[in-house]
């Protein structure tokens, strides 16, 4: 099964519009998990929701505060509800409880907020779209501003694909703002469309000429399609238009995107010598590159000095932790990645930690350094509980991983990432049959959603004999990100199924220009092949085991290949 842009479960909900991207919307009532009927007194139903958080179930607790507030004329408790549900992963029971809160209250941003949050996060585009219109005109100044406080979420959002559907949804009302294009821009940049994304930059450039980060987003996106001059020539502009050390930084790594390596580190290295900042921002970038490069001394230098500064201190931490673990200094890798406690490589490295502990102190050792940080930040436990079911199915106790997500299914059955874990478990288990009844359940929630889409439509055309149906649904998935790596694969995959290999070839050269995957490396093989061509096949597949020590499918389907 292929995935693409999981994204995991953010934090509170900030008090201004920016929360409202980290996730999605509108609900159904609460259900009793358990056989018992939920008591009908308000008062009983808040205590038994109090007792079952003390007791850590925090399912029947947000079940239980959302039906004593749909039985209460009390905004307090609604909002109280909607707070305990958000807490805890409950999406569903956010929006009921949203919604009852927007009925005592139709004025109240909060609610609104809340209700958009939990759209996002259920994937429900029209709900959302509708609430952040509504914030939109009620929350700001003006709906430029809306759009830029949208801006800083836009990459902790609960799905890209679903915030880039909400603003195409939103754009026709707000054509002529240079900030809602710009906004839709970055999201569909970030949801890989890259089409989409270069359509409205250019019309945020043309609405606002002299607005410097829609010029050098605009730049970003021209140098992505291959346009290097145009590109460099639209940075120019900006730095003609205001000369300030950050857009000189950008322009720099623009150069080094063109090739022309020797200018783009004069001007990294000048911008270095500049405010604080904008320095250590470039600092990082050229740590980055030479992480990147290979020279880990070098990078390990950077990365230290950022420590020292303070700039970018977790980032900087896993890439000393990845260093140390590349050269098997395993205390020190061990050390950097247990101190990552926040940022975007937060549970990179504490999964990293975790394997480390496996190693070197047993299952025992790993599952419960996840479980010990989980437990301190509970704004991870989703994407704690998947890694350790993958733990254990590493280990070879699959019916521990099973028993492992189901258990953590039922108490959060919102948290799409666990749903995605267990059907992993399921095919690798052999059970295709399940896991297909599973990824149909869940497009059937999630219809418009190309992740479920790509999911399903590749474990259909991989797996079944359903290779009509499962192209069909991947080429949804390719209408929303067309330059997914993981969707090219399965379209190239799909395509492969169907006999159709030249195309499949091209749709498999182009993922692996997205994405370093032994799978796609492993199709390109299979393709090569198919269409006769076994000497490219043979070189191709020896490359990629050489590349993949441990990925005995290639090392396999090598040894096949080999003339005999």
């Amino acid at each position: 099964m292929r995935f693409h842009n999981v994204t995991a479960a953010g934090g509170l909900p900030a008090l201004i519009l920016a929360g409202v991207l980290t996730a999605g919307c509108a609900g159904s009532g609460p259900q009793k998990t358990g056989a018992e009927p939920l008591p009908s007194d308000p008062n009983a139903l808040v205590l038994g929701a109090e007792v079952a958080l003390q007791r850590g179930r925090y399912r029947e607790a947000a079940e239980a505060y959302v039906r004593a507030a749909q039985l209460a004329e009390d905004e307090a408790l609604a909002e109280q509800a909607a707070r305990v549900a958000y807490e805890h992963h409950q999406w569903t029971q956010v929006a009921a409880a949203a919604d009852r809160w927007l009925g005592l209250n139709h004025t109240s941003e909060e609610a609104r907020r809340f209700a958009a949050f939990a759209a996002l996060r259920l994937y429900r585009i029209d709900a959302a779209a509708q609430h952040i219109d509504a914030l939109l005109n009620t929350a700001f100044i003006n709906p430029q501003s809306g759009f830029l406080a949208l801006l800083s979420q836009l990459d902790d959002s609960g799905s890209e694909a679903a915030t880039t559907a909400v603003l195409q949804a939103l754009i026709p009302k707000y054509d002529n703002l240079t900030e809602a294009h710009y906004a839709l821009a970055q999201a569909a940049l970030q949801s890989e469309n890259f089409a989409l994304a270069l359509r409205h930059a250019e019309r945020a450039r043309e609405l606002g000429q002299y607005w410097a980060p829609a010029g050098l987003l605009l730049a970003r996106l021209q140098m992505l399609h291959g346009q290097t001059e145009e590109a460099l020539a639209t940075a120019r502009s900006v730095l003609d238009q205001e000369d300030q050390a950050s857009y000189r930084l950008e322009y720099g790594l623009l150069l080094l995107q063109a090739g022309q390596e020797e200018a783009g580190r004069a001007e990294l290295d000048e911008v270095a010598n500049s405010d604080e900042k904008v320095a250590s921002v470039a600092e990082r970038a050229l740590a980055d590159i030479e992480f990147q490069m290979g020279d880990h001394d070098s990078a390990a230098r950077r990365y230290r000095n950022l420590l020292s500064s303070g700039w970018f201190v977790y980032d900087s931490l896993f890439y000393l932790g990845a260093i140390a673990e590349l050269r098997e200094q395993w205390p020190e890798a061990l050390q950097s990645y247990s101190r990552v406690n926040g940022g975007e490589m937060v549970m990179a490295a504490q999964v990293r930690a975790a394997r480390i502990m496996v190693e070197q102190q047993g299952l025992e050792a790993g599952l419960k350094h996840l479980e010990e940080f989980a437990a301190a930040r509970p704004q991870y436990t989703i994407e704690a509980l998947a890694a350790r079911a993958n733990l254990l199915a590493a280990a070879g106790d699959r019916d521990g991983a099973l028993a492992l997500l189901d258990t953590a299914i039922d108490e959060y059955p919102d948290a799409i990432d666990l749903r995605y874990a267990r059907v992993f478990q399921l095919e690798a288990d052999d059970r295709v049959d399940d896991a297909v009844d599973e990824l149909r359940a869940m497009y059937a929630e999630r219809p418009a959603d190309p992740v479920v889409l790509n999911a399903l439509g590749y474990t259909l055309v991989d797996r079944t004999r359903h290779h009509r149906e499962g192209f069909e649904l991947i080429e949804a998935a390719l209408e929303q990100t067309p330059d997914s790596g993981a969707v090219l694969d399965s379209m190239g995959w799909a395509k492969h199924r169907l006999g159709q290999h030249e195309e499949a070839l091209q749709y498999l050269e182009r993922a692996r220009a997205r994405i370093t995957d032994p799978e796609v490396e492993l199709h390109i093989g299979e393709v090569l092949l198919a269409l006769g061509r076994r000497d490219e096949a043979k070189q191709v597949l020896q490359a990629a085991a050489l590349r993949y020590p441990d990925n005995e499918k290639l090392r396999q389907r090598m040894r096949e290949a080999a003339p005999r």
